[in-house]
């Protein structure tokens, strides 16, 4: 910069002229000294949310409904015994000189009821689910105990499959299609309002992914 008065060439930001002592009059006058710089805004801090505390939503057993055409057709299968030996048999002969026959006729078709009734009395017995807000298991076993897990934020599709009875009765089976390496696909049978426990699991899947998500980003 130059003197505004005698021309002189002065340092740039020169309040004075060296020279001839005139004002230059351009220059920003110094801060004040020990003036408190200006304050800078800070970006305001993520917060940070703790993962929420696991808890029990819902807990459920094997339902003997679920066998229900089972029983149909044990029924089925006792009473056309019958109607066919009774079918077969002169109505003056049906129980003359046939004591054996209608003993294995009446050891015969009781047998599937048995052993429907069996199953559905052990299956009762030993199957047990719980659901939380984050993982799904299933417990099998009376004396013995296996216990089988899914993380919710592993699932990746909830179905429900039921058959007529079934529907009638409000039961079936939930499967569940994860990308766990030990169950990637996993059957709930015998579930007491299985479409109400699906939406249960979609809903919290989703609730998962989207805390799975916030923690990433922060």
């Amino acid at each position: 910069m130059f003197c505004n008065k005698c021309g002189v060439e002065l340092p740039e930001g020169s309040g004075f002229c060296n020279k001839c002592g005139a004002s230059q009059g351009g220059a920003a006058p110094a801060a004040a000294a020990g003036s408190p710089a200006p304050a800078v805004p800070q970006p305001a801090a993520q917060a940070v949310h703790e993962p929420s505390k696991e808890e029990e939503v819902w807990r459920g057993r094997y339902s003997p409904r679920t066998l229900g055409m089972g029983f149909v057709g044990a029924g089925l299968w006792l009473v056309g015994l019958w109607v066919a030996y009774f079918a077969m048999s002169g109505k003056e002969s049906w129980f003359h000189d046939k004591a054996w026959f209608v003993w294995v006729i009446a050891i015969l078709s009781p047998l599937p009821a048995i052993y429907v009734g069996l199953i559905a009395f052990w299956r009762t017995l030993t199957i047990r689910y719980r659901l939380t807000t984050q993982r799904l298991f299933i417990e099998r076993g009376f004396i013995g105990r296996k216990i089988d897990e899914v993380e919710l934020i592993r699932v990746d599709d909830v179905s429900v499959a039921q058959n007529v009875l079934q529907r009638v009765f409000d039961v079936g089976t939930v499967m569940i299609l994860s990308t766990d390496a030990t169950h990637p696909k996993l059957g709930l049978i015998g579930i007491q309002s299985p479409v109400s426990l699906k939406e249960k699991v979609r809903a919290l899947m989703k609730e998962s992914r989207k805390r799975s998500v916030h923690f990433e980003t922060l």
